[in-house]
């Protein structure tokens, strides 16, 4: 039989015995055998991820919050492993994405006949890192980094996705940063900003395209930059983002392959709502079909048939 390994959050799949119960029973259909290994409060899934490379199973999944996702996902680069989504979080962003149904036993029968296609991730480095970071979505500097560091982890296993809104809320008034940023180390742009987002994928909780030109299949980044000031800004930005009712005249989009950024002052930052320490330079470049995932249909798939292997 075939064997698929799957790392899993103990905290995020709930009952863990009714989980790997569901789980194998499913592989097995498909023809394989499941070997399960648990993340920790120390380890995210690095060592896991590891291991899972030293096996080199047919199949890995990664099951838990966007967290766990990410490290696993992108801990898996290089090595041809297809990697399976199990959300399981509280946004699921790369779920979501890839058209991950969020019910688990959907998600569940998906991992083993979905399309299988490379997708790119992000290298990130700055001041702080000895070696870069990886992910596979979103990273944010500003307010939406300030609202992934003071968001309620209590009232999140509560409300959910509203407890990111309710701490929005609290930073709305943010302060204005002066910020120098360059696009594929040309093109420089000298703004005052709220809010500095990267993208390698298109869409928020909600259905909400926040890159609407954004893939993770097309080898490129989109970098989005604003200044909306108090509820009325971002009262417009709302109607242009969520609602997409006018012209989107308070944020900036650009695209490239490689995004440069030096703020004045020190700023928190988060990378697929992992909240990150302050940091004032940062280099955001793609690493194009770096990972093979488990998608399914319909969505931007349809786009890019000619790389399903």
């Amino acid at each position: 039989m075939r064997q698929v390994v799957t790392i899993y959050n103990p905290v995020k799949v709930g009952d863990e015995d009714e989980f790997k119960t569901s789980l194998s029973a499913v592989a097995q259909q498909h023809g394989f055998v499941v070997k399960y290994l648990t993340t920790s409060v120390d380890d995210p899934g690095f060592a896991m991820a590891a291991q899972a490379r030293k096996l080199q199973p047919d199949l890995v999944i990664a099951a838990g919050g966007d967290g766990t996702v990410r490290v696993v996902s992108t801990e898996m680069r290089h090595s041809e492993i297809p990697v399976a989504v199990l959300p399981a979080g509280t946004t699921n962003l790369l779920a979501r994405n890839l058209n991950v149904p969020l019910d688990m036993k959907a998600a569940m029968e998906l991992a083993f006949t979905g399309q299988q296609v490379s997708m790119d991730i992000v290298k990130v480095y700055n001041e702080n890192s000895r070696k870069p970071w990886y992910f596979t979505g979103m990273a944010g500097i500003g307010i939406d980094a300030e609202v992934m560091h003071h968001v309620d982890e209590g009232l999140k296993k509560v409300v959910g996705p509203v407890a990111y809104v309710m701490s929005f809320f609290r930073q709305v008034n943010n302060s204005v940063q002066r910020c120098r940023f360059r696009i594929d180390g040309k093109q420089v742009l000298k703004r005052n900003v709220i809010i500095f987002m990267v993208g390698n994928t298109s869409q928020l909780t909600g259905g909400i395209q926040l890159f609407p030109e954004a893939t993770p299949f097309d080898g490129s980044l989109d970098l989005l930059i604003g200044a909306p000031q108090g509820i009325s800004g971002w009262w417009r930005v709302v109607k242009n983002v969520v609602l997409r009712l006018g012209r989107r005249s308070t944020l900036e989009f650009f695209s490239g392959k490689r995004f440069e950024v030096l703020l004045h002052k020190p700023a928190v930052w988060e990378m697929d709502g992992d909240p990150e320490a302050a940091a004032r330079h940062w280099v955001f470049q793609v690493v194009p079909q770096a990972i093979t995932v488990v998608a399914g249909e319909p969505g931007p798939l349809a786009r890019i048939r000619s790389r399903i292997r």
